[in-house]
């Protein structure tokens, strides 16, 4: 299916609702960097350009749909287990809340597009786990991002 979006578009805001109107097998290439469930809330300084921006990189339960909670469980069962292996809530909310996209993700991706994943070391080894549930582990090499201290 041809694409329903113009070429080198740039979209800003979730991704979600974005990805849910795109044709299927529309894309070539993903790269996302996502939160990174840091526990953490960030805001810019006063007197920056980005001046008034604030980010939440905290989760809970409350902060997703629980009928996506429900529908992994019941359409996706290894996607489901890796939900269950989060030790926190805030862990399992936050995976519920990526696994939503991945499987948009799969869903718009051709099937010799690629994904890049920019991830550090806090829910790395999840994220992994839930692409191989969804993309197949076979092709999916993971690297997670280290700080270089610069």
């Amino acid at each position: 299916m041809s694409a329903n979006w113009a070429n080198k578009t740039i979209w800003t805001g979730d991704n979600l609702p974005i990805m849910r109107g795109m044709n299927p097998a529309s894309v070539d290439l993903i790269y996302l960097d996502p939160p990174f469930n840091s526990n953490t809330n960030y805001a810019a300084p006063i007197g920056s350009k980005a001046a008034g921006a604030e980010f939440k990189d905290t989760w809970s339960l409350s902060d997703v749909d629980a009928e996506w909670i429900n529908l992994i469980e019941s359409k996706h069962p290894a996607l489901h287990r890796v939900l269950l292996a989060a030790m926190t809530n805030s862990g399992k909310s936050y995976l519920a809340y990526m696994a939503a996209r991945l499987l948009e993700m799969r869903r718009i991706l051709k099937s010799t597009g690629s994904i890049y994943l920019h991830c550090d070391p806090t829910m790395s080894h999840y994220l992994k786990l839930l692409m191989d549930a969804i993309f197949g582990g076979g092709g999916v090499m993971f690297s997670d991002v280290r700080s270089s201290g610069i």
